[in-house]
């Protein structure tokens, strides 16, 4: 057995730590001209603001780009040109997942020589006409102000508007080298974006627990992490500018994607991928939506597995009850979900039932993809797929 660590050289974390680190770590690694990936409502945040002043302050070059919801790829490739024009020595990124993602993408573009967005795709995990080398690469600083744990992967994600494909990309060099953990940049961030990618969070944990090839690491790391985001979401909602919940939910979000090489995530993310790329439906939404009800679905074969979540939030029904705490599991989550008052249906996104059928080919595509066999043993696996998403209707 071998465990794969991601080459992230350092996170910092805590209350003002990017005005008091970020810097620092910029010229240690001989940064000059920074590539600057955001999203046009970070550019409006007190947080990003002093950020660029501090930046200017200390005479660095920057290039600003804006990233969308599910990365397009034509938004992804806009700038390219005049980017590589720019010719930036280090990337930073700002916002949620989609502007980290997207500075993954930016790094393999960058180091690969692609030009437009017709060339990207053959390098995604979907084609794999071509792969990625990226032996020569930016360093990559993240500061997320979302829970969705985008910046310790070394996947990203693009949305074809042809096709409505998510196409995943995926190297080592693609993993942020660093990584700022700080509450301050998270204040701004709107109430339904933070609670329903605290929820992308819990449904990290939940499948790296059940995940076919489980190790001690990420199960332990997984279990602390549910701990503190079922305590801590709520208390961050409750008090938005309680910088310390806010903390431990970013802690909570970094437990549960801890190189993430070494396991494969489950049937919730592969079914959130396509409703995302199909509906638009942000990521954190289609956690709330699925996490419960594959969370039911699997129950029979993670009884174990689904028993901790139980135990570990305080609700074991006492030893000899396994099964009845496998069974609460999901019913605990879904709680959460509900008391944290975001939607949770799909006919709360406007998806007709008339469309399920079209979704569902595209999902068993990303489950063939992710070659989970866990989830691929499933008998009947189109007709199972369509009663779930039924059944979240």
């Amino acid at each position: 057995m071998i465990y794969q660590y991601l080459p992230v050289e350092r996170i910092h974390y805590g209350i003002n730590c990017v005005k008091e680190q970020l810097v620092n770590e910029i010229v240690k690694s001989n940064g000059k001209r920074l590539l600057v990936v955001t999203t046009n409502s970070m550019l409006k945040t007190n947080a990003y603001k002093k950020l660029i002043d501090d930046l200017k302050a200390n005479d660095f070059e920057l290039y600003v780009t804006c990233s969308k919801q599910h990365v397009p790829g034509s938004v992804l490739m806009e700038d390219i040109h005049d980017i590589r024009q720019f010719n930036p020595d280090f990337i930073i990124s700002c916002g949620g997942g989609s502007p980290i993602d997207a500075a993954k993408i930016l790094s393999l573009v960058l180091a690969e020589g692609v030009q437009s967005e017709e060339e990207l795709y053959p390098y995604s995990e979907n084609v794999r006409e071509k792969t990625p080398k990226m032996e020569s690469f930016l360093p990559h600083i993240a500061i997320p102000t979302t829970l969705s744990a985008s910046e310790f992967t070394s996947i990203a994600g693009t949305t074809n508007e042809k096709d409505h494909v998510k196409y995943k990309f995926s190297h080592l060099n693609m993993t942020p080298a660093f990584v700022f953990l700080d509450p301050v940049f998270t204040t701004e961030t709107p109430e339904w974006l933070w609670i329903s990618t605290g929820i992308r969070a819990v449904d990290h944990a939940v499948e790296t627990l059940y995940t076919p090839v489980p190790n001690p690491v990420n199960t332990s790391l997984a279990l602390q992490a549910l701990k503190k985001l079922y305590l801590s979401l709520p208390e961050s909602k409750k008090d938005p500018t309680n910088l310390e919940a806010r903390l431990e939910c970013q802690i909570g979000a970094w437990l549960s994607l801890f190189s993430v090489v070494n396991i494969k995530l489950g049937l919730s993310h592969s079914i959130g991928h396509q409703l995302g790329a199909t509906y638009n439906i942000p990521h954190g939404m289609t956690s709330a939506i699925m996490l419960p009800h594959v969370m039911k679905f699997l129950s029979p074969r993670t009884i174990a597995e689904q028993a901790q979540i139980t135990e570990v939030l305080g609700f074991s029904q006492g030893n000899g009850k396994e099964t009845e705490n496998a069974s609460m599991a999901s019913t605990l989550i879904k709680g959460l979900i509900q008391n944290l008052e975001i939607p949770h249906r799909l006919r709360d996104f406007d998806v007709s039932k008339d469309s399920i059928p079209t979704v569902v080919k595209n999902i068993l595509v990303d489950i063939h993809g992710e070659e989970n066999s866990f989830v691929l043993n499933t008998d009947d696996l189109h007709t199972q797929i369509t009663a779930l998403l039924e059944e979240a209707w």
